[in-house]
């Protein structure tokens, strides 16, 4: 058990590091960063502009109001910008298997799936943190949600949850290169299909796709089904433990991926010669 603790707090010490390298990198070009706190918050802040010019056009989506939309529409961004800052890489794992990147990952002692994500922290995900967590202050005063202890753990909690849920799609898509030996990226649309599911209610897809995104491919479980058990609307999984349904499936998520990374692994050649 020490030897567990010794070796956890190695990873952290580790972690905390190459968090400060890659923001002493971004300050390094700080005209690159203000590009990036321009155009990020923009389109999702476009995006939740188009849903208010829905909702005061035709009315309530599937009986969510703004307020709920708002909530429920902060929650999705601010898992998405958690998603981009540790699990982004995922996105382009090919071209490290092609490239034979992979090689000095296998030399160091530590964990490989740990060093290729947590040595390539993407900083600039912060810059989708902005307009989520704004959004999602207006959803809560626009609810008259109250902030309690509980509320917060809650949230927090969810939040974990979803970002290891994105984050294991990630790896599981990205995994597949080391059996394809292909460098096609599947991240940009496996977002777009995420940014459709889960920053809008999804009982307002048919039946069949809400079973494929709660029991097959849970994406469900990102915001849509949390969120409707602290607003209580269209509460189909309900109670105080629902945010905690979500941390656990996002680790069932995330050991899934783990086991078909390493599967994958075995399977690496190298740059060859």
């Amino acid at each position: 058990m020490l030897r567990f603790f010794k070796e956890l707090w190695h990873y952290l010490d580790v972690t905390v590091h190459v968090i400060k390298m890659a923001f002493m990198t971004i300050i390094e070009y700080p005209s690159n960063i203000a590009g990036w706190l321009i155009s990020n918050p923009l389109q999702f802040i476009m995006g939740f502009a188009i849903i208010k010019f829905v909702v005061e056009s035709f009315g309530q989506i599937n009986g969510w109001t703004y307020g709920q939309l708002a909530f429920l529409y902060g929650l999705s961004v601010i898992s998405h910008a958690l998603s981009m800052i540790f699990f982004v890489q995922g996105w382009f794992m090919g071209y490290f298997v092609i490239e034979g990147e992979f090689d000095r990952y296998l030399t160091r002692p530590l964990g490989v799936l740990y060093q290729f994500f947590f040595t390539n922290i993407n900083i600039f995900g912060i810059t989708d943190l902005i307009p989520g967590i704004l959004v999602f202050i207006y959803g809560c005063a626009k609810c008259h949600v109250v902030v309690s202890p509980l509320f917060v753990i809650q949230v927090i909690i969810m939040l974990v949850g979803a970002t290891f849920i994105r984050g294991g799609i990630y790896i599981l898509l990205g995994s597949t290169s080391f059996y394809t030996r292909s460098a096609v990226d599947f991240g940009q649309y496996t977002q777009e299909i995420m940014d459709k599911t889960t920053m809008y209610p999804l009982s307002m897809y048919p039946e069949s796709m809400q079973f494929i995104l709660t029991y097959l491919i849970p994406i469900g479980w990102v915001s849509f089904y949390p969120v409707s058990s602290l607003l209580g609307v269209e509460a189909k999984f309900s109670g105080l433990v629902i945010p905690f349904v979500t941390l656990a499936v996002g680790f069932i998520v995330m050991l899934i991926a783990g086991v078909y990374f390493n599967f994958g692994l075995r399977k690496y050649e190298s740059a060859g010669n």
